[in-house]
C-alpha cells in the first residue's frame, strides 16, 4: 500500500494542476483576445509541467515496489486505475495541440465544452481520486487526504460547470418572468432550475463519497464548498455571491450533520438544508443587488429543489446499504 506521506505529495501536484487548470481559464477569459494563439503558452506550461511531475511521481511509487509480478501490481492500492488516468490525460494533452492547430485558441465557453479539454478533465479525476482510494484501502482513521481529494475535485468540476454556476450570477433571478408567455424570464428560469440540480450535485456528490467512509470534521462543506466557489469567482470574475452562498451552505450542512437529531438520519438531514441554505442565500444576495422579479413559486421551489435533489444523492448512495450488511444474504 502506498503511504501516507506518498499520498500527501500526491495530493499537492494534484492541487497544482487544478490551481494550473484555473491560471489556463483565467488567460482565457481575461488575456486571450485573439485565436492567433498556439498551444504553447504559459498557461499550458503550468498545468502540463504538472502533469508530467505527477505522472513522474506516480511511476516512481511504482517502482519503488517493482518485482517479478505483473506491472499493474506494482502500482500499490488507491494508484492501480492511476496508469488509465495517464493515458485519457496524454491523450487529451496531445489532442487538445491538435485541437487548437486546426481550430484556435477558444475563448469563451467553448473552452469548457471542448472535446479534448473534456478528455483531460476525466483523466485529471481519475489522478486526483487516488488519495481517496488509497486511505480507503489503508482503512485510515483520520479522512484528511480523503477531504484533501474532494475539494481538489470539486474545484475541476465546478471549473466545467462555469456557464450554470448561477450562484455567482445574481442578475439572472432579475429577469422578468410572465409564465402565460415565451419571454426571456421563462427561458433563464429554466436553465437556472437545471443548472440548480447539476450545481447541487457537483457540490455534494464528492463530499458524500467522503461521507460514506468516514464521519466528516466539522466545516469539511465549508471549506471545501467555499475554496471551489472562490476559485471560480477569481478565475471568471463573477461576483461574491457564489463564494458566500457557497460557505453558508457549507456551514448549514456542517452544523446539521454534527448536531441535528435522528444521529442515523444527519446526513440526510444535511444534505436537504445545506444546498436548499445556499440557494435562499443567492436569492437573498440577489434580492438586494438587482432585485428578484421571479414569483415565490419559482424562487422557493429552487430552494426546495436544491435541498430535494441532495436529499436524493444521499438516498441513493445509501439505497441497499442494509441488504448488504446483513450476514442473511
Amino acid at each position: 500500500m502506498s503511504t501516507r506521506a506518498e499520498d500527501r505529495i500526491t495530493l499537492a501536484i494534484t492541487a497544482w494542476l487544478i490551481a494550473g487548470v484555473f491560471v489556463d481559464g483565467y488567460a482565457h477569459v481575461n488575456i486571450i483576445d485573439t485565436e492567433t494563439e498556439d498551444f504553447f503558452t504559459l498557461w499550458h506550461a503550468i498545468f502540463y509541467a504538472a502533469f508530467v511531475s505527477l505522472t513522474g511521481w506516480i511511476g516512481w511509487i511504482a517502482y519503488q515496489r517493482h518485482s517479478e509480478a505483473p506491472l499493474i501490481e506494482w502500482f500499490p492500492a488507491g494508484y492501480r486505475e492511476a496508469p488509465l488516468g495517464i493515458a485519457i490525460f496524454a491523450v487529451g494533452g496531445v489532442g487538445d495541440g491538435i485541437w487548437h492547430t486546426a481550430f484556435g485558441v477558444e475563448v469563451g465557453i467553448d473552452a469548457l465544452l471542448s472535446p479534448m479539454h473534456l478528455v483531460l478533465f476525466s483523466g485529471a479525476l481519475i489522478l486526483i481520486w487516488s488519495p481517496v482510494r488509497a486511505s480507503t484501502a489503508r482503512n485510515d482513521a483520520s479522512p484528511t487526504l480523503a477531504l484533501g481529494a474532494a475539494a481538489v475535485a470539486t474545484a475541476l468540476m465546478v471549473f466545467f460547470i462555469e456557464y450554470i454556476f448561477f450562484l455567482s450570477e445574481t442578475w439572472i433571478a432579475s429577469v422578468p418572468f410572465t409564465p402565460e408567455n415565451d419571454n426571456d424570464g421563462w427561458e433563464y428560469v429554466s436553465v437556472f432550475l437545471a443548472g440548480a440540480v447539476v450545481q447541487v450535485g457537483v457540490l455534494l456528490g464528492p463530499l458524500l463519497l467522503v461521507a460514506s467512509r468516514w464521519r466528516l470534521p466539522l466545516g469539511s462543506a465549508a471549506i471545501i464548498w467555499g475554496l471551489a466557489a472562490f476559485a471560480e469567482r477569481t478565475a471568471f470574475g463573477d461576483g461574491w455571491s457564489g463564494v458566500l452562498s457557497a460557505v453558508v451552505g457549507g456551514l448549514v450542512f456542517d452544523l446539521t450533520n454534527r448536531f441535528a437529531p435522528l444521529p442515523a438520519r444527519q446526513l440526510s438531514i444535511a444534505a436537504f438544508v445545506g444546498p436548499a441554505a445556499a440557494f435562499a442565500t443567492y436569492f437573498a444576495i440577489a434580492a438586494g443587488d438587482h432585485g428578484v422579479e421571479w414569483p415565490i413559486e419559482i424562487w422557493g421551489g429552487a430552494i426546495v429543489m436544491a435541498g430535494f435533489t441532495g436529499l436524493g444523492l444521499v438516498a441513493i448512495q445509501t439505497s441497499g446499504r442494509q441488504e448488504r450488511l446483513d450476514p442473511a444474504d
